[in-house]
Order: structure tokens, then sequence, then C-alpha cells
């Protein structure tokens, strides 16, 4: 018999544009927000950072939950399915 918790799968709720999307990840919203490399300035890669929010995407708490440089909306999601999120910050 395993001990591994199996996460719960996020579920995108809201399609704000390419780059935003509010995902349910158990009673939490969470705002992905994708910021694509530019050749001129900062960022110098893909990042993509989450942030607790409301249903609407609306962010009063910019403390990261999940996500980092080199990662796409794709990756986050991933990453939250196997680690879940941290509210206590992406760092701690």
């Amino acid at each position: 018999m395993s001990n591994k918790v199996k996460m719960k799968a996020p579920e995108i709720t809201k399609v704000i544009n390419m780059d935003k999307v509010v995902v349910k990840y158990g009673d939490n919203y969470v705002l992905l927000l994708q910021t694509p490399a530019r050749e001129d300035g900062y960022p110098q890669w893909d990042e993509t950072l989450a942030y607790l929010c409301n249903e609407d995407g609306e962010v009063r708490n910019w403390t990261e939950v999940a996500g980092g440089s080199y990662f796409k909306i794709s990756d986050v999601l991933n990453e939250i399915s196997q680690y879940g999120i941290n509210k206590k910050g992406a760092y701690q």
C-alpha cells in the first residue's frame, strides 16, 4: 500500500487572455500570469507566476504561491497538480 498522497488537479475556470488564466485548486482560486521573454529587456526568459485571487482573477496579495522563471502556464498547472500551492509564498 502506497503512502503517496494524490494531489487535486487544478481546473481552469476563466481565461482572461492567452497570458492570464484563473484556476480553481481545492477551495482556492489562483491567477496564473505568464510573461513571455523579450529580446530587448525584462524578462530575458519566459516566466509564469501564480497568485491567490478571487474567482474573477482579482489579486489582493501578490505573494507568489507557485511558478517561476522558465515556466509556461502548462508547466505551472503541472507543478500545482504535483506539489500543490504554498500560501506562505513559493520560496518559503
